[in-house]
């Protein structure tokens, strides 16, 4: 089980660097909190439906992604607001749900909070297969993200397809959260996006060098959680992100130090 899942995690955080750094660039970190939010309504319709997690997460992912593009241009309410209400009808929903179908709290718990024993070989097998795919769709697309976000109006000009460019974003997060879910967590799971790419701006001067660096970075902390969770009993999302905070403050430390240095010169 080690190998498949250690293969799992180098896949994730391949994924998780370069989308990474579009939720920090475009600040879409309260998108990230509510697709995860979102999740746990995914797994009770796959358990519904008869689908897997997987495909469940992903399902409602999309379906939220297309509710916040449609309310959002009808221009009633700001974008976090919608957002808001959004995801935490999507959380209350799910736990509901959860509990109308009889779920126990302690399998709901490994949801929020990720689990090592939840992970089985054949999620393994699908989550590698989701991850490549969806890197090789960021990759291609991967030009015009960067035209939009450093200018729409250029895009446009150029021609890139703003609103579908922006909806591919959005379900490729969604397919790394229903990816990630089960090891990382519904609570923690915008973190495995955020710290490893703002770890990897402090150093890179370039947009390619902060996406490798935040996958680097991801697979340290996702490597090294694992057998940090095993040794100290503890949640394996949690064990994760702890580590991820921890390199944050050292290459943040080491930057803070750099910098005096020079300006003492």
């Amino acid at each position: 089980m080690m190998t498949p899942m250690l293969i799992t995690t180098i896949a994730l955080a391949l994924l998780a660097g370069p989308l990474g750094c579009f939720v920090v660039w475009r600040r879409m970190a309260y998108f990230g909190d509510g697709l995860a939010h979102s999740a746990l309504l995914g797994v009770a319709v796959g358990l519904i439906i008869g689908m897997s997690n997987q495909l469940g997460m992903l399902l409602v992912a999309v379906l939220f992604a297309i509710m916040l593009l449609w309310l959002r241009a009808q221009r009633l309410l700001a974008t976090d607001t919608l957002l808001g209400i959004l995801a935490h009808a999507a959380l209350s929903l799910g736990v509901v749900a959860m509990a109308l179908l009889g779920i126990e709290d302690a399998e709901v718990h490994d949801y929020l909070l990720g689990s090592l024993d939840s992970v089985t070989a054949d999620m393994l097998v699908y989550v590698v297969l989701g991850c490549g795919i969806s890197l090789g769709l960021l990759m291609r697309i991967w030009p015009g993200l960067l035209l939009m976000t450093s200018s729409e109006e250029l895009a446009h000009a150029e021609g890139v397809p703003i609103r579908t460019y922006e909806f591919l974003l959005m379900l490729l997060l969604g397919v790394l959260v229903a990816s990630a879910i089960q090891i990382v967590g519904i609570l923690l799971i915008t973190s495995l996006l955020i710290i490893p790419s703002s770890t990897a701006r402090l150093f890179a001067k370039r947009p390619e060098t902060m996406a490798i660096g935040g996958s680097v970075m991801a697979a340290l902390c996702m490597l090294g959680g694992l057998p940090f969770a095993t040794a100290l009993d503890l949640p394996l999302g949690p064990a994760i992100v702890t580590l991820c905070v921890a390199l944050f403050l050292a290459v943040l430390t080491g930057r803070l130090l750099v910098d005096r240095f020079k300006n003492s010169n």
